[in-house]
């Protein structure tokens, strides 16, 4: 038998193939379940939500047994949603369809990972970490060759989390070559208290240092993933931030610190693409003097 990408030998020692069992379950749950058999992509949502969140807690907590508990959820729902996919009378999916994308996309983005016949390779020369995003980086641009280019905050999902979707979009201007002064202290220093979000910048005091938590990531955007614009891809608002006197909202009015740091990070975001649109040069070119003469002011 040959080797898979992610063959452990587990199926052999569990008795039998669990992930197989368990697809043929799903199917069965979801043709027969009541509940189960009225979910939809969009319904489900919240559970992937939440089961993603338990996961983090599980890593966090550090217990084999409730990790594994963890990914059998989350597995749950990638097979719940391959299931819904199953039944759609045009562009119907599977569990297959969904391993096949995941394979073709590793084909394209790590070809050195699969020997010519397209089976996992085996013994490949080891390549750190910086290697394999540059590789990864130049199959992605050869990917989109020929297309519109991207710009620097297309494709983030909007939804995420404040301070994830600030250390992303902080992630890619920072590849972007965007100027460290140009990001504004409340994009990397957030102040959270019992009355709200940014109380002693928005009346002009001093900040002590106590109770801060640094969000300006330093993480490498590597793109293994919608516009924004005072909301996400479709125009929504969150309809919880207040006008500065800029025309723009910071939400320092709302008493959440997830909203009012969302609303930073998204008119932080506006500013970047309003200045992108205002380069001499693609993004991808642009000097910190580029950045610096089209931000706007």
């Amino acid at each position: 038998m040959s080797e898979t990408l992610f063959s452990t030998g587990a199926g052999d020692r569990l008795g039998g193939d669990r992930l197989a069992e368990a697809v043929e379950v799903m199917a069965r749950i979801r043709r027969d379940g009541d509940w189960e058999s009225a979910q939809t992509h969009a319904s489900l949502l919240p559970y992937l939500l939440e089961e993603s969140w338990e996961l983090v807690d599980a890593v966090a907590d550090g217990d084999r047994d409730e990790l594994v508990s963890e990914l059998g959820d989350l597995l749950l729902q990638v097979l719940f949603h391959a299931a819904i996919g199953a039944e759609r009378a045009e562009g119907s999916f599977d569990i297959q369809d969904v391993a096949a994308a995941l394979l073709d996309k590793l084909r394209r983005r790590a070809p050195y990972w699969f020997t010519a016949d397209g089976a996992a390779g085996v013994g490949s020369a080891h390549l750190d970490a910086a290697e394999q995003d540059r590789l990864w980086q130049v199959a992605k641009a050869a990917e989109r060759a020929g297309c519109p280019p991207r710009g620097v905050v297309d494709g983030i999902p909007w939804d995420m989390p404040a301070l994830a979707l600030g250390q992303k979009v902080l992630a890619r201007a920072s590849s972007a070559g965007v100027p460290d002064e140009l990001v504004p202290a409340q994009m990397r220093v957030v102040r959270v208290d019992p009355v709200g979000l940014f109380r002693e910048h928005v009346a002009g005091g001093r900040d002590d240092g106590s109770g801060r938590e640094d969000c300006s990531g330093g993480e490498n955007d590597s793109g293994r993933e919608d516009s924004p614009g005072g909301g996400d891809a479709s125009g929504r608002e969150d309809g919880s931030g207040r006008e500065n006197g800029s025309g723009r909202e910071d939400g320092t009015g709302s008493g959440s610190a997830e909203v009012a740091y969302r609303q930073v990070v998204r008119s932080f975001a506006r500013d970047l693409r309003e200045a992108e649109s205002r380069l001499p040069v693609p993004a991808t070119d642009a000097t910190a003097a580029d950045w610096r003469a089209a931000w706007p002011s």
